[in-house]
């Protein structure tokens, strides 16, 4: 099925940690995919477990209780502990799959720091914890993943979303 280990692909997605900006209000990825490409993300932050519960969730309809996750995961086995320096995943997700015209991996990685109506993102600009200066992403792009199948992207994306988890834990912010 894949010839990338999930070792490799986390080892891909630990060595491109990149800043998110803000200038003239519009976000900006530092070492972004390129726009409407199909991937894999990875969120990390430098906010504390005790941050991220007493955090003030955005108020967009759909966006994530970021503090309710970290509360109903407090003292839990299994949560996911990766880390690239002061950096630890909290989240990881799939953009550009499935329907085309959907957007792009690029496009919901903004998504999650800018929310949107109905996202289910965690619009992380909205929340008390907005200073993206603690923040960092990372992706893996499909084409870098070797795969036999003729494709059904949604379906090994996920699976391969879920594998990554079980393997190296759940990200603390991962509703599901």
């Amino acid at each position: 099925m894949f010839h990338l280990t999930l070792e490799a692909l986390n080892l891909i997605q630990e060595r491109r940690l990149n800043c998110v900006t803000k200038a003239s209000d519009r976000l900006k990825l530092g070492g972004g995919p390129p726009s409407k490409s199909d991937g894999l993300y990875w969120l990390y932050t430098s906010y504390s477990d005790a941050e991220l519960r007493s955090a003030v969730p955005s108020q967009k309809k759909g966006s994530v209780a970021i503090n309710m996750l970290a509360i109903h995961r407090e003292n839990l086995g299994m949560i996911c502990d990766r880390r690239v320096g002061d950096f630890r995943v909290v989240y990881n997700g799939i953009g550009g799959v499935g329907l085309k015209g959907h957007g792009g991996l690029r496009e919901r990685i903004l998504q999650e720091f800018r929310g949107g109506e109905g996202t289910g993102s965690l619009a992380i600009c909205d929340t008390s914890l907005n200073d993206l200066t603690r923040w960092r992403y990372s992706y893996v792009l499909w084409s870098e993943i070797e795969h036999k199948e003729s494709i059904q992207y949604l379906f090994l994306a996920e699976r391969l979303e879920t594998m990554w988890r079980l393997h190296f834990g759940w990200p603390i912010l991962c509703a599901r």
